[in-house]
């Protein structure tokens, strides 16, 4: 069965932003090292990508102009190529339309879709950051893998606490830990057996 992966950064206090807006990692470095970190984890083997609105909009904006730029790092450019052909699945109830190669918007019950598409056979399915909609996975139980880069930064306050409200406590079970010389580490967890 396909698991649900979700990867994101987030401050030592939880939030995935503070009043000013998301903490940036702009160390190029570290965005190879964690390419690589990622290479090990389950995040290699994805063949589509969840997403909700806001995400969907940043992706959609960004990586196609990466793919036509002749200034773009090399490493960017695959990664560009590679979100260019992989399925994306957005959920969203307002977004009109998703004109990016190979998008979809999915209207309808979010578990039931990705119970569907976990019984379809593939890879694992992505969910590549954001906010709210990973939050609305995470209290419905639908995350089967959690990557989480922790930013060595504490912000206090934020419009976005990465975990809201659960029903109860989920175990996990740790699986590897990356520390990257700017001081992120990346953390993997699995949902504990």
């Amino acid at each position: 069965m396909r698991r649900v992966v979700l990867q994101l950064h987030t401050t030592l206090d939880g939030l995935a932003d503070s009043r000013q807006g998301f903490v940036p990692i702009q160390d190029r470095t570290y965005w190879k090292a964690l390419d690589r970190a990622l290479a090990q984890t389950a995040a290699s083997s994805v063949d589509a990508l969840l997403m909700g609105r806001g995400t969907y909009r940043q992706f959609a904006a960004f990586w196609p102009q990466v793919a036509t730029d002749p200034n773009a790092p090399k490493d960017w450019k695959e990664q560009a190529r590679r979100l260019h052909e992989i399925p994306k699945i957005v959920f969203s109830r307002s977004l009109a339309k998703a004109d990016w190669n190979r998008s979809r918007i999915v209207r309808g019950d979010v578990g039931r879709e990705i119970a569907r598409l976990q019984r379809q056979p593939g890879q694992n399915l992505l969910v590549p950051g954001g906010v709210e909609f990973p939050r609305s996975l995470i209290e419905r139980d639908l995350i089967d893998e959690y990557l989480l880069s922790v930013v060595p930064v504490i912000v206090g306050e934020g419009r976005n606490r990465l975990f809201g409200r659960l029903a109860g406590p989920r175990n996990l079970e740790h699986v590897r830990t990356w520390t990257f010389d700017n001081g992120v580490v990346l953390h993997q967890y699995r949902r504990a057996r």
